[in-house]
Order: structure tokens, then sequence, then C-alpha cells
């Protein structure tokens, strides 16, 4: 923790008088680029026009929106089909409750 006064507004222009300040490589943790996050669950879905989306819910407690698509290969899908009773996902409702 730190004290508000002890903020500053951040001037570009330093970036101009200290030209040959090396700024520091990000770190590399170790992940793979092609790290896949884990996925916790399926948490609802809607339909936009013709387009199924389900809602996503991550490992870390972040949920988003990704297209049927995206969704497709994933066993929480399964899960989800067989919880709303539904053999595919063209069968899921058009309204979610």
């Amino acid at each position: 923790m730190f004290h508000v006064s002890l903020l500053r507004v951040y001037h570009a222009l330093k970036d101009l008088i200290f030209h040959n300040r090396v700024h520091p490589k990000p770190y590399n943790f170790g992940a793979p680029d092609e790290h896949e996050w884990f996925m916790d669950k399926l948490l609802g879905h809607q339909w936009k026009g013709k387009s199924l989306e389900f809602e996503v819910r991550w490992s870390l407690g972040d949920t988003i929106w990704k297209l049927f698509e995206n969704c497709e290969e994933l066993e929480a899908l399964d899960w989800y089909l067989e919880i709303q009773g539904m053999n595919h996902p063209a069968e899921l409702p058009q309204r979610w409750q």
C-alpha cells in the first residue's frame, strides 16, 4: 500500500529526455504459447439470431460468452446438454432460464 499523495501524473516527455533508458523485457512465466486456460463449466446459453453462444466460467473465476464453434469440443458441453435434457445444441431453447 502507499499513500495517494505519492501518486504523480505520467509525462511522456520524460522518455524523450531519457531516450537511452532500457525498458525491462516482459517476464516469461514458462507457459507455452499454445497453453490453454482451464474451463470450469458452462453457466448458460443464448441465441443471437442463428448463432448459439455459451457463458463459460474459467478456472480463475472469469466468465465470457463464446460461440458454439469454440465450445463444441468441450466435455463440459456434453455435461451441459445432459443437464438440460438435450441431445444436440440445436435443441436448446431460444430463451434460457
